[in-house]
């Protein structure tokens, strides 16, 4: 019992670790190659997470925060296809 104990233990610490995202209040704390997300708050951290990739959700708008609200732009070279009708729908294609 104390041996499965610990090897929970052990796990839950490996995958928390995984998880770990730099936290950020504006773009200039993020990497060159992340976007600052969780943007309903100027006062609140966000997360720094990598632009969105071709057919990953995207944020067509400039952040009114410092942050994005839950996605980052698009990579160099894709645009948000803004034909969607919902937040979620809105995806990087090729320009």
């Amino acid at each position: 019992m104390k041996i499965l104990l610990v090897c929970l233990i052990g796990s839950l610490c490996v995958l928390s670790t995984l998880g770990e995202r730099t936290r950020c209040y504006s773009q200039s704390d993020c990497n060159d190659n992340e976007c600052c997300t969780g943007g309903i708050s100027p006062w609140i951290k966000g997360h720094c997470q990598d632009f969105s990739q071709e057919g990953e959700a995207c944020d067509p708008g400039q952040p009114d925060t410092g942050k994005y609200f839950l996605y980052c732009p698009c990579r160099d070279g894709l645009v948000c296809d803004n034909s969607g009708k919902t937040m979620g729908s809105i995806k990087c294609v090729k320009n």
